[in-house]
Order: structure tokens, then C-alpha cells, then sequence
């Protein structure tokens, strides 16, 4: 999976904002990812630039292989499942996960300022999201 200048540029702002300062930057990717994935709404296909980004593989950012931790195929499942598509093979996954973290960083740090408490901003999204069940 790579990532974009913007992504690289905001995971450190991110980062600090959820206090993953100290954590790897695949746990703030992965937290991107689910929160584009929260949304609950179908990822823009759209050209992203990988110039100046960072190459992520899958055994880092979905634990793919890792006998403790592989998410691979529930993120695939989710990805599937918000975006009404099915991922034939990991290139395609990967495509989605480049997309969902480049979307997930695009609304926290357009949502989020230096004196945002991120738990609350999270209630406040969820409270605030109509419920696709009803």
C-alpha cells in the first residue's frame, strides 16, 4: 500500500491529536482507513499521487500473515462491503486501502485542530450519523 505526501504530512498532526505519538505509523493509517471506512459511504474513485509518499505493506498495515493480528480479510470484508465491490486480489485491496486512508486523512485533519479532543469529536460523528438500519 503507499501513501501520499498529504498522508505522510498528517500523520504526525494525526498522530498527536488521537496520542499515538509514540505508536508506529501504521496504527495511525490503520485509523484513517477506519474512519473513511465509518462513514459509511462508498469511496470516490479518483488518481492520487504517490510522489513523495511511503510504501506500507500488507503485513504492516493489516497484519497480513502475522499469526497474532492478521486483519487482512476483515478489512477486505469491510472494504467490500462499504464500497458494493469484490476485491479480487490484494493489488485491488491495496488500491482501496491507499484510497480509504487518503479519504480518512482528509476528514480528520479538516475536522480536527491542534485543541480538538478526538474522543469527542468521534461521539459527536456517531451521534450524528443516521443509521443505515433504519
Amino acid at each position: 500500500m503507499r501513501t501520499t505526501k498529504f498522508i505522510e504530512e498528517s500523520i504526525p498532526k494525526v498522530a498527536k491529536l488521537i496520542h499515538a505519538t509514540n505508536d508506529p505509523k501504521w496504527l495511525t493509517i490503520r485509523f484513517a482507513i477506519f474512519i473513511s471506512l465509518s462513514i459509511n459511504k462508498p469511496i470516490e474513485k479518483k488518481k492520487l499521487s504517490f510522489k513523495d509518499g511511503k510504501t506500507y505493506s500488507l503485513e504492516v498495515i493489516t497484519g497480513k500473515g502475522k499469526s497474532e493480528g492478521d486483519y487482512t480479510d476483515i478489512i477486505a470484508l469491510m472494504i467490500a462491503n462499504n464500497d458494493n465491490i469484490e476485491l479480487k486480489n490484494e493489488k485491488e485491496l491495496e488500491k482501496y486501502l491507499e484510497l480509504h486512508a487518503q479519504r480518512g486523512f482528509e476528514i480528520l485533519t479538516s475536522s480536527l485542530n491542534q485543541n480538538s479532543n478526538i474522543f469527542e469529536w468521534i461521539k459527536e460523528e456517531f451521534l450524528n450519523t443516521p443509521n443505515s438500519n433504519s
